[in-house]
């Protein structure tokens, strides 16, 4: 084969390996704090609320302010905020919202659905099934 012929099936290639897009985080080992293959409850909720967390935090400061959290509260908005704030400095840390999160119970019957062998965790193959159970196979 000559090089006049091997150039359009390289720049193809070459363009492939440029648009290609990067894999995503894998979120089971994100979540799994101490790398031991399976979630604690203690591991699911701080993953859970540090990724709605930091998706709000608009400045990154590491604290949420009422105007980051929801820019037009409504009373019961205003009340859960200062339910969160334990502290009461006006701002909700990511410590106070995983606590208020866990006092509140927000995930346990997340996590119990998906602990299929009660062994009071989640491994990776129980986290897949649950998903794909949700939201269909992975694509």
């Amino acid at each position: 084969m000559n090089t006049l012929r091997l150039l359009p099936i390289l720049s193809v290639l070459a363009v492939a390996s440029c648009s290609t897009v990067p894999p995503q985080p894998n979120r089971f080992d994100q979540a799994d704090l101490n790398h031991d293959g399976k979630l604690s409850r203690d591991e699911v909720y701080t993953h859970m609320v540090s990724t709605i967390f930091e998706a709000r935090d608009i400045n990154h400061d590491k604290l949420m302010t009422k105007a980051e959290w929801n820019t037009d509260m409504s009373a019961d908005e205003v009340k859960l905020f200062k339910a969160r704030d334990t502290n009461h400095d006006g701002v909700v840390s990511l410590a106070e919202a995983i606590a208020y999160s866990k006092k509140m119970k927000t995930y346990d019957a997340t996590i119990k659905e998906a602990d299929k062998n009660k062994d009071g965790f989640i491994s990776r193959e129980e986290a897949v099934a649950f998903y794909a159970d949700k939201a269909g196979p992975v694509r």
